[in-house]
């Protein structure tokens, strides 16, 4: 059974906390996946959001700024019906949460990057998933930019999030359910201005790992009945 994505959710502001609803629908079992995005201060003061998650991985900017992190838990019976993400108090933030239905708790396969190359075409990095039948998810980001952005997913994945807070932070999320355990590739987000200073994350979560059919065993007697 592939991992579906039940809903995603989003936020954006400035100061030191953001509130970002849970995604709708959102189910006990379900898997949850949390990308927040900040601009200034430190990775430190983006502390673990509320409500009981994990830390994933994270990224700093290439300049040294705070960056990205992503964090994942599995929901449990009664969740509350936001979450609080902290950043500085001089920060632009952007917090995307996706909830997705899955049938096996396993930790996603995560990859980022970072980069200040000017450019409209910003890459997000290749990973190998845990099977051919993955949800992929893949989260662009950049900040500085001074003027309104707005993103272009890869090609054949879905945008879920296009958010910016002022003319700062900004990122998007897109995602494509896989068709191969093959390594997947990196691939590039359009930015509608050019931006020097971003970074891109790509996150797999596995449905039911593929495991190999066992080898049928004959009881004794049938073996005997089988040989007569």
């Amino acid at each position: 059974m592939p991992a579906t994505l039940r809903a995603v959710a989003s936020a954006v502001g400035q100061g030191t906390s953001i509130s970002c609803t849970k995604p709708t629908g959102t189910a006990e079992g379900d898997l949850m996946l949390a990308f927040q995005s900040a601009d200034r201060g430190t990775l430190a003061q983006m502390t673990t959001p509320s409500g009981g998650w994990n830390l994933l991985g994270s990224q700093q900017w290439a300049d040294a700024e705070p960056g990205t992190k992503v964090f994942w838990k599995i929901a449990g019976a009664s969740e509350p019906t936001s979450y609080g993400f902290a950043q500085n108090s001089t920060a632009d933030g952007v917090v995307a949460i996706a909830s997705v239905i899955v049938s096996v708790v396993k930790t996603p396969v995560f990859a980022s990057s970072a980069s200040v190359t000017s450019t409209t075409s910003v890459p997000t990095p290749s990973i190998t998933p845990t099977a051919a039948d993955d949800l992929e998810f893949r989260w662009a980001t950049s900040q500085g930019v001074g003027s309104a952005l707005s993103w272009t997913p890869p090609a054949t994945y879905t945008q879920q999030v296009n958010r910016q807070s002022a003319t700062y932070t900004t990122a998007s999320l897109a995602t494509k359910t896989l068709t191969s355990a093959a390594a997947t590739g990196i691939q590039n987000f359009t930015s509608s201005v050019t931006t020097a200073n971003h970074m891109g994350f790509t996150v797999a979560v596995v449905g039911t790992p593929f495991q190999s059919p066992k080898p049928l065993v004959f009881g004794q007697a049938l073996q005997r009945a089988a040989f007569y």
